[in-house]
């Protein structure tokens, strides 16, 4: 239970990373308030995109898999697994993928793996070394497991 705990932390964790705007598309704050430029354009109002498609289950055991597709192109879909479902190395294997056209008209896409040994993302918008950063991370921990006792 401990495991799944902690690999839903770090897959909740490495998701809202890989999910959130880079750091240089947002104002920096440090003391006051930003100053954005006057020719700054400021949507208030967003259109409303259709859903074509949504998909979600939930199984007994935890495992789940969830889509959708919008009508502006843009989708999700993830796939949760539990390995040794009630016993002590019960795990979460998690794995799945987004796309979307950001604000300049470009297409993102990005994969990703995360289970007991870490977050694996890959991605348009990802730097490789990133990824392969998290892959060699992920082999690594694969090849020296860490016992954990619960007390």
């Amino acid at each position: 239970m401990v495991k799944i705990c902690i690999v839903l932390l770090i897959c909740a964790s490495a998701f809202a990373f890989a999910s959130a705007a880079t750091i240089r598309d947002r104002p920096v704050v440090i003391g006051k308030p930003a100053v954005v430029p006057a020719t700054a354009v400021v949507q208030t109002e967003k259109d409303f995109v259709p859903i074509l498609k949504s998909v979600a289950e939930r199984k007994d055991d935890g495992s789940f898999v969830f889509s959708y597709e919008g009508a502006d192109g843009s989708y999700r879909e993830e796939v949760g697994i539990v390995k040794n479902a009630g016993t002590d190395d019960e795990t979460l294997e998690v794995s799945g993928s987004y796309r979307y056209l950001d604000a300049d008209g470009q297409l993102i896409e990005v994969r990703y793996t995360a289970g007991e040994n870490g977050f694996v993302p890959q991605g348009t918008n990802i730097p490789q070394e990133i990824s392969l950063a998290a892959k060699a991370a992920a082999e690594f921990a694969r090849s020296h497991p860490v016992e954990v006792e619960v007390k």
